[in-house]
């Protein structure tokens, strides 16, 4: 029986090429994951400052946004990106700003009541003097008596 010998031969890549091709990063693909996942991180966000607003308005709240951002740094989300805590962040905004929540009464007309009653003249002794009796019957007694008066 004849034995042979079969002498492999392993042909090694140099060391410098092994190294460089497994040990550093290509900057390109870091750039893109980090790229990736700020973007993921601003949507999450996004999310729960919807979500956020929603759970607000229906609380009544005034301003909504000026809320959220008073409690953006305690938002916690589950391994899903979904926003976990939101209902007690509502509730303590609810406790911590009162003043904030609840019905807003329609304000009252800014013209205070401008314009609803009969128009004022500026009477004065001269102009009384000028007119006729059937236009001081037209005027209010009582700035008619006030002139007359002074």
């Amino acid at each position: 029986m004849d034995e042979t010998n079969n002498i492999q031969t392993i042909t090694a890549e140099p060391e410098d090429t092994v190294l460089s091709t497994t040990n550093t990063p290509d900057p390109e693909v870091e750039r893109l994951r980090a790229e990736n996942i700020e973007l993921k991180n601003t949507a999450r966000l996004r999310d729960a400052r919807e979500r956020m607003a929603d759970l607000l308005r229906a609380a009544d709240a005034y301003s909504p946004e000026l809320l959220f951002d008073s409690v953006k740094n305690d938002l916690q989300f589950t391994d899903d990106g979904e926003l976990q805590n939101a209902a007690a962040l509502v509730e303590r905004m609810k406790r911590r700003f009162p003043e904030q929540f609840g019905k807003r009464q329609p304000a009252g007309s800014i013209d205070g009541g401008a314009g609803t009653g009969s128009p004022t003249q500026m009477i004065s002794a001269e102009s009384l003097a000028r007119m006729t009796p059937a236009q001081i019957q037209k005027l209010d007694w009582a700035e008619v008596r006030r002139i007359l008066s002074s």
